[in-house]
């Protein structure tokens, strides 16, 4: 990884310390109460939802799913000593199988979906990281092993979680769709969401996300905005909570 990239990761995740994750900690110790949660983490990356939850509580219980091979051996290591924590190196999708993982320059984007080459903002990205052009940020290729989210609950026997939260760019409708189809019993709180407001992505799915969601008895409950482009964190909750 070059020193740009590096430096630009830093950047974006000191940026994130200070504006992003204070204004997500206000909303979640509203709504969890101070409980100790289960969080079901599907995009670990390095950990940093992981941390967040562990801040409200040390007490927090995790299953976090990180399909990138280097990312889940740092992981493995950074919380080798929390057994609260339970990590798997799989993708989530719509149907258990295999798919191809496109490694990223910045493992933050990293994806199942195929990019949009002719995407302006991954044109302006590419320059930025100082790379010639858009194929060449993906830096990797490889299958994963990837489950449905229902099958996962039902095997683990978990039958309330406080929090789900999908990070898979733009991957997410997959992971719901594999959740609800499924006909999981597992009753789930809040689930949190990040949308980005460009054209990454060879499909854009937040209309059939959010009519998925409705659907299944959730709701919008809050939209808070990241501190850099126009992504949003979107969090949904349970249409029966109080």
């Amino acid at each position: 990884m070059s020193l740009r990239v590096k430096l630009i990761q830093s950047i974006i995740h000191l940026n994130e310390n200070l504006i992003f994750y204070p204004r997500l900690k206000r909303y979640f110790k509203s709504v969890l109460k101070n409980r100790e949660p289960t969080v079901v983490d599907v995009g670990v990356n390095k950990g940093q939802t992981i941390d967040f939850f562990l801040k409200l509580s040390s007490e927090t219980r995790v299953f976090g799913f990180e399909p990138n091979q280097q990312l889940f051996r740092f992981l493995t290591t950074k919380y080798h000593s929390n057994n609260r924590i339970q990590l798997f190196q799989n993708g989530i999708s719509s149907e258990k199988g295999r798919l191809v993982f496109h490694e990223n320059i910045m493992d933050e984007t990293s994806t199942f979906e195929q990019v949009n080459t002719d995407s302006e903002y991954l044109k302006n990205k590419a320059k930025i990281l100082g790379v010639k052009n858009v194929e060449q940020l993906i830096v990797n290729r490889y299958e994963v092993d990837v489950w449905r989210l229902s099958d996962f609950l039902k095997e683990h026997h978990l039958t309330h979680v406080n929090v789900l939260k999908i990070d898979t760019e733009g991957h997410e409708f997959d992971c719901l769709k594999g959740l609800f189809e499924g006909n999981s019993e597992c009753k789930i709180d809040f689930i949190q969401l990040e949308s980005h407001n460009d054209d990454m992505y060879s499909r854009k799915s937040d209309e059939a996300i959010d009519a998925l969601l409705r659907k299944n008895h959730f709701q919008l409950d809050a939209r808070i905005k990241h501190g850099f482009g126009g992504i949003d964190e979107l969090i949904y909750k349970r249409s029966d909570l109080l």
